[in-house]
């Protein structure tokens, strides 16, 4: 059963990214990061460049109208449609896309939600779709942690 886990309340998305896509790849995992502005990524690049130097998190940017790289950890991609990817992959969303209707669902989807009222309804239509989907939904309230 795919899962979704949702963090809400992110004070630092940036950062917090960053941090949550070193966790993902740690045990081996490979991690498609999907969002609907390009200047998100190129933003996020530069950031896991900067991001804590000793540990560097290998990554790219893909673009979906070619063959997904097989050989690196992190991907980063956007596009005007949701690409096919390999089974196993974890999809960090950082889009208004709702994954439970993508080609192949993903072993495992994560959404950062900051606090705004905005935000936080759109993570709710997104966390229903999942739902009625017949995922298996976690939630962790970052308000106020690091």
């Amino acid at each position: 059963m795919p899962k979704a886990t949702f963090y809400t309340h992110v004070a630092q998305v940036p950062i917090f990214t960053c941090r949550l896509i070193a966790r993902a790849i740690r045990d081996g995992g490979r991690i498609l990061v999907w969002s609907d502005s390009f200047g998100q990524l190129q933003e996020l690049d530069k950031t896991l460049w900067q991001y804590e130097a000793e540990s560097f998190v290998p990554h790219e940017v893909w673009t979906i109208e070619y063959p997904m790289p097989t050989d690196t950890p992190v991907l980063l991609a956007t596009g005007d449609r949701i690409p096919e990817i390999a089974e196993n992959m974890t999809v960090l969303n950082l889009s208004d896309d709702f994954w439970n209707a993508a080609p192949v669902l993903p072993e495992r989807i994560l959404e950062i939600v900051g606090g705004s009222f905005e935000e936080l309804a759109e993570a709710r239509g997104r966390f229903a779709a999942y739902r009625k989907s017949g995922f298996d939904i976690g939630h962790h309230d970052m308000g106020g942690k690091a």
